[in-house]
């Protein structure tokens, strides 16, 4: 098995983890956003386009996976070793509405001798942003 190594960076917060043996997409999207403390409530996509998202090349969807969407491919089947390698650096841009734009980078891809899936938060520097500023101001 192999383990991809990545950092997820956005404002002044970054984070460093790692995911091991086959993980989708989809599966890699709810540890990003359990990562940065979230409600996975949105939908998101993988783009290569690191400036402009929305311009970019290649990439995954949730709504291509509902038969939606414009020429991307899907979350949910597409695996994190089909699609990083190490020094790729991907937005991982969740919440079309509030365009909350992450920068992913593999760091490394190394073999493994786990043999079954698994992730791990190695660490992290700053604070996560707040999904909800205003609400959570209410509070």
């Amino acid at each position: 098995m192999t383990e991809h190594h990545f950092t997820l960076e956005h404002g002044d917060f970054s984070a460093k983890l790692v995911l091991g043996g086959k993980h989708s997409l989809y599966d890699f999207a709810v540890i990003l956003i359990k990562t940065v403390r979230f409600d996975f409530d949105h939908p998101f996509e993988f783009c290569d386009n690191l400036k402009r998202p929305y311009r970019s090349k290649e990439r995954y969807s949730l709504f291509a996976d509902m038969g939606h969407g414009d020429g991307e491919l899907g979350v949910e089947e597409t695996l994190v070793s089909e699609v990083f390698r190490p020094r790729r650096k991907m937005i991982f841009h969740f919440d079309y509405g509030d365009d909350w734009y992450f920068l992913l980078t593999c760091t490394a891809v190394k073999q493994s001798d786990k043999s079954r899936r698994f992730h791990s938060l190695l660490s992290t520097t700053g604070s996560p942003p707040v999904q909800y500023p205003d609400f959570e101001e209410e509070e």
